[in-house]
């Protein structure tokens, strides 16, 4: 199907949108490695479920190489990446740590001409620059006021946040290529779960997941986080990844602080700005550039 992977792009990014405030709002007080490593494992066992009823297989019919990459993958994406992602959220918010986020496309954009050769022309180049406009537009909206400290911790872990998923992504489209979007999926999800095993015993967290699954609030985030951040969102990341560049897939899932307007205007009762309207306008005009 043409443009299947700009469509599954930003149908994960809605789905990472309601997930980031769920987690914004329900998850704060719990361990950010807890949440992840519930998390990754639960939507290890969902994939593979997944791949069972889809291909009739619980193993990824993978080599070696595609195994070394997609591993590597998910241990950076997934364990360091996102483990800081869910701590930025909590100390930050989701608005203000997209704003650092939104940085992602562009070094997705730089890795992958580097070490990919995934040149841009002219027409994508212009639809990802305004569309990060657009994105930061929106965030800035939301930004601390004048004379507000800032929370350093909150912003190295957005920065590091950004640049796990970067260097994911491109491990990914390296890694699938000749592989399906489940089993590249189920792949990636064992090297960040054993990631987070690892960095969860570094961490010293591992008596903080019971605190997780006790308390209502936590199942319903893992719940949450394993049904559109993992399973729907990650396989749909995945088909974006593998069908188009991978500077045009991280623009349209980083969309999440446009696509949160509507959400919180509707469900939330949010009141939305004329800042963030013209925010919103202008990244739907870089992504319709990119439709072209």
């Amino acid at each position: 199907m043409e443009r299947i992977g700009e469509i599954a792009a930003i149908l994960a990014a809605l789905s990472w949108t309601v997930n980031s405030l769920v987690i914004e709002r329900l998850g704060r007080g719990f361990s950010a490695w807890a949440l992840n490593i519930l998390t990754k494992t639960g939507g290890l066992i969902a994939v593979s479920l997944l791949s069972v009823i889809l291909r009739g297989s619980l193993f990824p019919g993978a080599d070696l190489r595609q195994w070394g990459l997609l591993l590597l993958s998910g241990f950076v994406g997934f364990s360091i990446g996102d483990g800081f992602l869910y701590a930025a959220f909590q100390r930050l918010g989701a608005k203000r740590t997209m704003l650092i986020f939104s940085a992602n496309p562009v070094f997705a954009a730089v890795l992958g001409w580097l070490i990919l050769g995934e040149a841009l022309g002219l027409k994508h180049a212009a639809g990802i620059l305004t569309a990060v406009s657009g994105i930061m537009i929106v965030i800035l909206s939301d930004t601390p006021a004048k004379g507000e400290k800032a929370d350093a911790r909150g912003i190295l872990f957005a920065a590091l946040a950004t640049l796990g998923q970067a260097v994911g992504v491109l491990l990914s489209k390296a890694g699938m290529q000749g592989l399906d979007a489940v089993p590249a999926a189920q792949i990636r999800l064992v090297g960040g779960t054993l990631g987070m095993a690892v960095l969860v015993s570094l961490a010293r967290q591992w008596k903080s997941i019971p605190l997780v699954l006790h308390a209502p609030s936590g199942r319903k985030v893992i719940t949450t986080s394993v049904l559109l951040g993992t399973l729907i969102g990650m396989v749909l990341s995945m088909l974006a990844i593998k069908f188009t560049r991978v500077a045009v897939a991280s623009i349209l899932t980083s969309l999440m602080p446009v696509m949160i307007l509507p959400v919180s205007a509707v469900f939330l009762k949010e009141k939305i700005t004329l800042r963030e309207i013209v925010g919103a306008v202008t990244a739907v005009l870089g992504v319709s550039i990119l439709f072209l």
